[in-house]
């Protein structure tokens, strides 16, 4: 499924705003579930590629609540997205943008080629740990979507 670049990087400006506000005011964000191990895990990884990986699974699931963000290859399906446009194209290079630690090129060179974001994969990952909590959290978006 197509999701349009130029969205998403609307969204990420604004939600980067607001996380500014946030901070400012000493207020803590929420997520419309509890996962706040899981994101302490994801941020505390030296694979800074899951925390790309995951910006664009909520990236795109904001965008069209029928994408299945497990399948970030086109060709996986009618509900699979392009993860790797979406991270060339928009998350990588706002991070950059932002001075916030991200890896040099797309996320999915730390994967192998179709991979699916499940426990399938963990096997070839180094940070194995980082990678569970990354899955709980697509699993999570995946199933409750975001307010």
């Amino acid at each position: 499924m197509h999701v349009n670049g130029q969205e998403c990087k609307e969204i990420l400006e604004q939600r980067y705003k607001d996380a500014e506000e946030s901070f400012i005011k000493n207020s803590k964000p929420g997520a419309p579930f509890n996962a706040e191990n899981a994101f302490e895990k994801i941020f505390l990884s030296s694979t800074q590629a899951y925390r790309e990986v995951l910006l664009g699974c909520i990236l795109a699931r904001i965008m069209d609540n029928s994408i299945d963000i497990h399948l970030p290859y086109t060709n996986m399906g009618a509900n699979a997205f392009s993860g790797r446009s979406l991270d060339e194209r928009v998350v990588n290079p706002f991070l950059h943008e932002k001075s916030i630690p991200c890896s040099r090129g797309p996320y999915l060179s730390v994967f192998r080629r179709n991979v699916k974001f499940n426990e399938t994969t963990r096997q070839g990952l180094k940070d194995k740990e980082g990678y569970d909590a990354l899955i709980t959290l697509i699993d999570m978006v995946n199933r409750y979507g975001l307010a």
